[in-house]
């Protein structure tokens, strides 16, 4: 692993529009070239994971109705909250 003589980031093996594999750095863009070692560029797909739960979500979604009477009821009880730590100075008791 190598590191960038600017910046201190990463080198990472870039490949060129001419074909050529360059050293590039992940935070500022410095490059250098390919030393003696040889690097080969490829992709990997992300495995994703899911579980039961998260697949059969979509099954048990609450209406919309349902999902704005809960975000109103929560900003009631803040709201009222607020106003009696403002009524009682910040103290409750």
């Amino acid at each position: 692993m190598q590191f960038c003589p600017k910046c201190g980031g990463i080198l990472t093996p870039h490949r060129k529009e001419d074909g050529s594999i360059v050293l590039k750095c992940s935070r500022c863009g410095y490059e250098v070239q390919q030393q003696s070692a040889r690097y080969t560029l490829s992709v990997q797909q992300p495995k994703v994971f899911t579980t039961s739960v998260v697949s059969e979500g979509r099954k048990y979604s609450r209406k919309k109705e349902e999902i704005e009477q809960e975000r109103e009821e929560y900003y009631k009880e803040l709201f009222m909250e607020l106003m009696r730590e403002e009524e009682y100075g910040g103290e409750e008791g």
